[in-house]
């Protein structure tokens, strides 16, 4: 394919065309050059497949295998079994003539409040990494692509959409752009998506550091980088920080910032034409992709209930589990019979099945007693659904008690307000441990909740949200059928008071990192704080033993070899964990995962184990060098069954590499300790060498306003009223339809919407809203609410003659100042 000739017959109104979307999930065509459209789904645990013609909302879509989210599938460990589930994710792909998989996130769990943490794997990024890399390894091995998102350190709800992220270089580096450098180099996928948010002051739409310096020039990666759903702000600027495709596109004001720019010389064409060749060359990749072809759902399934039991993770257990044949059974808790198997969003998949925990023990034929004991609609106790509970309890030798996070609690588009399960919840679970009978609970949830009962029940399987066969899983772990294998990829803190900065997590639009690298156990440890669960734990029904360790060096790095044994009774999988405690002449945190192997095993059996752990992976960042650096000293290699529990473990010596500390004294001290107390916003800036931004008053409202604020105004708390209302009777009427998958979806979706507006800015919301809601339509509401009535009208009604982007009232780049020019009408 001659690109370079397809690109000079190009007009320049077709260039504008080309690097933003149409009808909100594909790219444009030009038919006279035969360059066809790209089509895309959301993702990432299966697919949102708008059905053609545009946006068809969170709920109305095809129906897709339903896949255990990332927070479940990343407990699982196990790579092979996220390369299958890419494979068959991408024949669904093809199935519906999808070019595009909107996924995997690879964000970094920074707080266990961040609403989208079910939809991203963990708080290490070796182990995100790693999973991402199988994933999008399986899905493009079927020439389907992927956009890794989002790019970058986009660990809030609450501001997504105008948070600035101020991060020290050193944590970025090690932390929140490394799963996303180790899916470049390995896997290389097709394309990225840039997040929301700003990253020290500059919004990833028009970061050119973090788009073109670091992403091209430092990792080599050669596709074309699309925005986020309305995440574009000036579009010109965004192009020439290497931002290719907007999304969902439709924004004829982009376009004509785009050819102004060109025609006036803000924008070099050449710069343009990069983006376009990009965009084409994925283009052309997927053309001769085959459209319709069958798929073995059924398969799917089975694959989707595989997953869930091998990532499930038990967390308690004093031998009630697995249960018995025999005696009675009591079951409650609503989420039994509607379990929640995914999270609500753009992630929401319309399932081509459902089977949950009812579902299985009743095609099982398991007798059981059962009251729903709460509402996942309200979290306000119900005296008589707890009486009723007790009361069936008492002729049950064993209870289960189905609880968890709600849609009420976790969702796109807002950070949780506590980690507490639902008070409803939790007032079943006392009533149901005051009978002294054994109680299992099982949780369903995308996130770590405080567990003030953990030392009252006899065990606890914590499910994650376990996708569309949950139910299949569910009934073979506690029956046995199955060992659990899963462990803990983030750390659960007993109650929310451990997690460091947590007062002011997504309180504002300003997100300050002060912990720097300091997140998760690598805080945990290294500060001495105890968890209720650490990073890596999860518990079986058989038992291993670990022998014979050997360290010895490779071409790139080191092998560690070992043996496991399974020295219990029945079959089952261990992961272990490969840790290492590098020497801390520049601040570290106490060890870090360096390497995994999850290995089946049955009853009796031993197994040598291998792990490779590369030169790369034990360097620091120097950030005063600005490069990858090894300490030299003693270096030991643990092997672990949880980050805190060593099983082996060896010294090597390393040879240095390194110029030293680029650290004072004082922030050597702070950090070197892990003592977060002492780390103040003036220490801060020490280590990162940035100046935090100034908390200002508020001010009007403006375009990167969120919608929540207009509230501040009279005209705005009218207005949001009014939208509040719609969006009100929108959840009542979703509550008024039948039981079932729909009505549940439904509900999901309504209150996504809800709590996603109230978040989302004027900016976002044109820029995702094409031409159902234009920028100068946008701009004409936020003069009238506030309050200049005049001015709004007529930039509703005005043409926008002579609105150009922001920045070319500057310079253009022949020098001639536009000192005119504006981009407010």
């Amino acid at each position: 394919m001659d690109l370079d000739r397809i690109v000079s017959e190009l007009t320049l109104d077709e260039k504008a065309d080309l690097v933003q979307g149409t009808d909100f999930m594909y790219t444009r065509s030009i038919p006279r050059l035969g360059i066809p459209s790209i089509r895309m789904s959301d993702g990432p645990h299966g697919l949102r497949v708008q059905k053609k013609g545009g946006d068809n909302g969170v709920t109305d879509s095809e129906p897709a295998t339903c896949f255990p989210t990332a927070a479940a599938l990343v407990s699982g460990w196990n790579e092979e079994l996220l390369y299958q589930m890419g494979q068959y994710i991408a024949e669904e792909c093809l199935h519906y003539g999808i070019d595009i998989l909107l996924g995997p996130g690879v964000n970094i769990k920074r707080n266990p409040l961040c609403g989208r943490n079910f939809e991203y794997f963990s708080e290490d990024p070796f182990l995100s990494g790693k999973l991402g890399a199988a994933e999008v390894r399986g899905v493009q091995s079927r020439n389907v692509g992927v956009s890794v998102k989002h790019f970058a350190l986009n660990n809030t709800e609450n501001f997504r959409n105008l948070g600035d992220s101020i991060c020290d270089e050193r944590a970025m580096r090690e932390l929140y752009l490394r799963a996303f450098e180790r899916i470049v180099r390995e896997a290389s996928p097709h394309s990225l998506m840039c997040a929301y948010n700003k990253v020290n002051g500059t919004f990833c739409s028009e970061n050119e550091r973090l788009l073109t310096g670091i992403l091209r020039s430092e990792w080599g990666y050669s596709g074309p980088v699309m925005s986020d759903w309305g995440a574009t702000h000036d579009r010109v600027r965004g192009i020439r920080a290497g931002l290719d495709l907007e999304m969902p596109g439709d924004t004829s004001i982009c376009r004509r910032w785009i050819k102004e720019a060109v025609r006036d010389g803000f924008l070099p064409e050449t710069d343009l034409d990069a983006s376009v060749r990009r965009i084409l060359e994925l283009a052309f990749r997927y053309r001769d992709n085959p459209e319709g072809i069958p798929v073995d759902w059924k398969a799917h399934d089975r694959l989707a209930a595989e997953i869930a039991e091998d990532c499930a993770v038990l967390l308690s257990n004093d031998g009630t589990l697995p249960l018995p044949g025999g005696g009675s059974l009591f079951i409650t808790g609503e989420l039994f019979e509607h379990m929640r198997y995914q999270g609500a969003g753009s992630s929401m998949i319309r399932p081509s099945v459902l089977t949950t925990p009812k579902d299985a023990f009743d095609r099982n034929g398991v007798f059981y007693a059962y009251s729903p004991g709460y509402e996942t609609t309200d979290e306000v106790s119900s005296r008589d659904l707890v009486d009723d509970a007790v009361e069936k309890a008492k002729n049950a030798d064993r209870i289960l008690v189905f609880a968890g996070q709600t849609d009420l609690t976790e969702s796109e588009g807002f950070d949780r307000e506590t980690m507490q399960l639902p008070r409803n919840q939790l007032e079943l679970i006392d009533a149901m441990v005051r009978t002294g009978k054994p109680v299992v609970v099982v949780l369903f949830g995308g996130s770590p909740v405080e567990l003030p009962f953990a030392d009252r029940v006899s065990a606890i399987l914590n499910m994650y949200l376990p996708g569309q066969n949950g139910g299949t899983a569910v009934y073979d772990l506690l029956f046995g059928l199955r060992s659990p294998s899963g462990k803990l990829a983030e750390t659960w803190p007993v109650s929310y008071a451990d997690v460091p900065f947590g007062e002011s997590f997504a309180k504002a639009e300003t997100e300050v990192y002060k912990e720097s690298v300091f997140v998760g156990y690598r805080y945990y440890l290294s500060a001495g704080i105890p968890v209720r669960y650490p990073f890596g734990y999860g518990l079986s029904y058989t038992s291993f033993a670990y022998d014979g360790l050997t360290v010895r060096r490779t071409g790139e790095g080191f092998e560690a070899g070992f043996r496991i044994t399974n020295t219990g009774s029945r079959d089952g999988s261990e992961i272990a964990q490969l840790y290492v405690k590098a020497p801390r002449g520049v601040f570290k945190p106490v060890k870090e995962l360096r390497g995994f192997r999850k290995t089946f095993l049955h009853s009796g059996e031993s197994r040598e184990i291998w792990i490779p752990v590369s030169d790369s992976d034990l360097r620091y960042y120097n950030v005063r060098s600005g490069r990858w650096e090894t300490e030299g000293g003693e270096y030991t290699f643990e092997i672990c069954s949880d980050c805190r529990t060593v099983q082996l473990s060896a010294v090597v010596r390393i040879d240095a590499d390194t110029s030293g500390s680029p650290y004072s004294q004082e922030v050597e001290e702070a950090y070197g300790a892990a003592d977060l107390g002492l780390v103040t916003d003036a220490l801060f800036e020490k280590l990162s060498g940035l100046t935090l931004p100034e908390r200002n008053a508020p001010g009007p409202i403006g375009m990167e306003s969120r919608f929540a604020d207009i509230r501040r105004t009279g005209t705005g708390r009218i207005l949001f009223r009014i939208v509040s209302g719609v969006l009100e009777r929108k959840l009542k009427k979703a509550g008024r339809m039948p039981a079932g998958t729909e009505k549940e979806n439904r509900i999901k979706g309504a209150i996504f919407l809800k709590r996603a507006l109230e978040n989302n800015t004027f900016q976002s919301m044109t820029m995702a809203g094409g031409k159902m809601f234009p920028y100068l339509l946008a701009q004409g509401i936020v003069h009238i609410v506030n309050g200049k009535w005049f001015r709004g009208f007529r930039c509703i009604l005005s043409r926008g003659k002579g609105l150009l982007p922001p920045g070319m009232d500057e310079k253009t780049t022949t020098g001639e100042t536009k000192a005119t020019n504006t981009s407010s009408c």
